[in-house]
């Protein structure tokens, strides 16, 4: 259980970083296998567990992943409009 849980974490991060948000509905889905054969194997609850707990790492991680590259975005755009709003002016040199 532990190990698919750190496998969805893993695609969350990458899902978020490289996909878009469409591309989480079918890696959840196929987070369905993993936890069936679990749930065969170790019990009904512990498969139903494994699922949801696989899936709300997933989406948490892809959502933190999408955020943090959407707040790096807008900052970059920040300091662009600054740079370009405000240009350099040359220093002065005064001589004592």
């Amino acid at each position: 259980m532990v190990s698919l849980i750190i496998a969805s974490g893993i695609a969350g991060l990458l899902l978020g970083r490289f996909f878009r948000g469409y591309a989480v509905v079918p890696a959840t889905i196929l987070i369905m296998v993993p936890a069936g054969y679990l749930g065969h194997e170790q019990g009904f609850a512990t498969g139903v567990t494994a699922f949801v707990v696989g899936a709300m790492v997933m989406q948490v991680f892809y959502f933190a992943i999408v955020v943090t590259y959407m707040l790096i975005e807008s900052l970059s755009v920040i300091d662009r409009v600054q740079s370009e709003a405000s240009p350099s002016v040359p220093e002065s040199r005064a001589a004592f």
